[in-house]
């Protein structure tokens, strides 16, 4: 068995309970191609119960095993791809569950093939059905676009790209290691990686006001799609990332 490139978050492929109603699924690592270079990643889905329905947010690879883990919790009632890179597994998952409805960011709407019904675009507004557990907020950066999403009962903001805090100690090829330290991924102290900073150039207003928009939720933690989450010092953390 080859070595992994980043050594990965265990239990993989199973909800661990983070708050009430708020659970993260580890996934499989996947190969990132960035300026000729495939550099390890490590994923991470978000599952929130709202009632006795399941949001999932940025959906790790489906698996029939997950699915009955996810069951004992819930009933899978959204998918949802949160920018314009998170959007691989949306249609396996809709596969699983036709009856669920698929919220994603609008850029890659042409880019899904056929769903069980049309997909639905994030906006700044959230929806009915989750507006009362959960705020939202679009950012749109030009090249990239993610929506960022708090829940309020648990105080948690969930960032997709737009803040990464990769482990050094996980990734045990010294080059790789060096070269996502380099691109500002690397923590303690995560950032927006350079291929999310260099999509957004020209936006620094819109990045300005989405770190606005998030320190005004007050988080008290953060839950992260690639890397290690955060759960003190938030408005510290948050401005240095995007510093």
């Amino acid at each position: 068995m080859s070595r992994p490139g980043y050594v990965p978050y265990l239990p993989q492929s199973e909800p661990v309970r983070v708050a009430d109603d708020l659970w993260v699924v580890d996934g499989p690592e996947i190969g990132y191609r960035f300026a000729g270079l495939t550099l390890p990643c490590p994923t991470r889905m978000t599952v929130m119960r709202i009632g006795t329905a399941l949001w999932l947010h940025s959906p790790t690879v489906y698996s029939a095993d997950l699915g009955r883990r996810l069951a004992a919790l819930g009933t899978v009632a959204w998918i949802v791809a949160p920018n314009s890179y998170h959007y691989s597994h949306v249609a396996t998952w809709a596969t699983a569950y036709p009856a669920a409805a698929c919220h994603v960011s609008p850029d890659v709407i042409a880019k899904l093939p056929p769903l069980p019904d049309p997909p639905i675009p994030l906006a700044n507004e959230a929806p009915p059905d989750w507006r009362a557990d959960l705020d939202q907020f679009h950012v749109d950066l030009g090249r990239f676009a993610e929506t960022l999403f708090f829940h309020r009962a648990s105080a948690t903001l969930i960032v997709t790209d737009l803040v990464q805090n990769f482990e050094a100690d996980r990734i045990p090829n010294p080059f790789l290691r060096t070269i996502l330290r380099i691109g500002g991924s690397t923590g303690p102290g995560g950032q927006t990686s350079l291929d999310v900073r260099i999509a957004a150039r020209g936006n620094r207003d819109r990045a300005r006001e989405a770190l606005a928009h998030m320190l005004r939720w007050a988080p008290q933690r953060i839950i992260l799609s690639h890397g290690k989450g955060y759960d003190r010092d938030i408005p510290a953390t948050l401005t240095r990332a995007f510093h």
